[in-house]
């Protein structure tokens, strides 16, 4: 079997992405000597040999971003999303053309593939695929529909936090998102429910904990006022995604809440532009979306150069980060 990126990356304990910009020798890399020289070594001690860009070069392939370009910007998780899959494809050898908000008007009838990012209905995904046999699905779970997909470990992730929570704190809350595809579908939320389900396990669900508003900065702030609000004692706040942590962390900081002696905040996507910047810095479950992105280009050349290759499911695992969001000495509170 030919030896892939993947390969190197495991080896070498960095990310798809960065493998393929070293041995593409990009400018643009900043990578330490160390790390290069490593990557290379693995390269040549595997036998690596590049693949032909023929088979790509010159391909057009259209990157569907399910947002505006207005609401990116409110979670610019997907913005990040959006650039590294965008990245990763003109390193590979694609034409690239990026559509908002799934204007499928928008799509040449001669695309050769399609990088739909977000979350999109049947009806949509069927409408991508009278365009191309191409498709990959990121951040969604597609593959009951037939279609490739790369996900982030949205139970593993959940499961890591709701591991540290429930072992430091007795009255945890949530904080989830309601989303809907853009063509209105409702979208079931993994996070949600594989929290819930780990409170209950661990005896410390109270639904009157638990909030569920639109995934903005705005749900996010008044979710976090209901909570504060109510007569339950509250010891840490789990939040689905960043966007939604910054509201919730504003509404903190006008109640006087001092975090985290008084409440924990962990939230989920972890952009570290947003995560390391906030007073205090969060605390969040990682999700690499240079892997995602590097790993749909790759699945993408794949189904380009055979359609019939069976659907596959990519899912790229999270890593909880500890920040100061959470205390460093980790005190047990309210402790039965």
């Amino acid at each position: 079997m030919a030896v892939t990126l993947k390969d190197i990356a495991n080896r070498a304990g960095v990310s798809l992405a960065t493998v393929s910009r070293v041995l593409n020798n990009d400018p643009r890399l900043s990578v330490s000597v160390e790390t290069r020289r490593k990557i290379i070594s693995i390269a040549e001690q595997l036998s690596y040999t590049k693949r032909p860009k023929s088979r790509v070069t010159g391909r057009r392939i259209a990157i569907v971003q399910w947002y505006s370009a207005e609401r990116e910007l409110d979670d610019i998780y997907y913005m990040s999303v959006r650039m590294n899959v965008e990245q990763a494809a003109q390193q590979a050898g694609f034409m690239t053309m990026t559509v908002f908000e799934n204007n499928m008007d928008q799509i040449p009838q001669d695309i050769d593939g399609i990088v739909a990012i977000g979350k999109f209905s049947g009806h949509q995904l069927h409408l991508f695929e009278k365009l191309t046999p191409a498709v990959v699905v990121v951040d969604y779970d597609v593959l009951v529909g037939g279609l490739d997909c790369v996900l982030p470990d949205f139970v593993g992730g959940m499961n890591q936090a709701a591991g540290y929570l429930t072992t430091h704190y007795q009255n945890i809350g949530l904080i989830a998102g309601l989303e809907l595809t853009t063509d209105g579908q409702r979208v079931r939320d993994v996070r949600e429910k594989t929290f819930l389900n780990a409170l209950k396990d661990r005896e410390r669900y109270n639904p009157k904990m638990v909030k569920v508003e639109n995934y903005t900065v705005d749900g996010g702030y008044k979710a976090m006022k209901e909570l504060l609000a109510g007569p339950e004692s509250l010891d840490a706040v789990m939040v689905t995604n960043d966007a939604m942590a910054v509201g919730a962390l504003r509404a903190l900081h006008e109640a006087h809440v001092v975090i985290p002696d008084q409440i924990a905040l962990v939230s989920f996507n972890d952009i570290e532009s947003v995560t390391c910047n906030l007073y205090p810095a969060l605390s969040a479950v990682h999700v690499a979306t240079d892997q995602m992105a590097s790993v749909a280009i790759e699945l993408l050349g794949r189904r380009l150069a055979d359609s019939e290759l069976a659907p596959q499911r990519v899912v790229v695992g999270t890593r909880l980060m500890l920040r100061q969001s959470t205390p460093p000495e980790e005190p047990i509170h309210n402790a039965n």
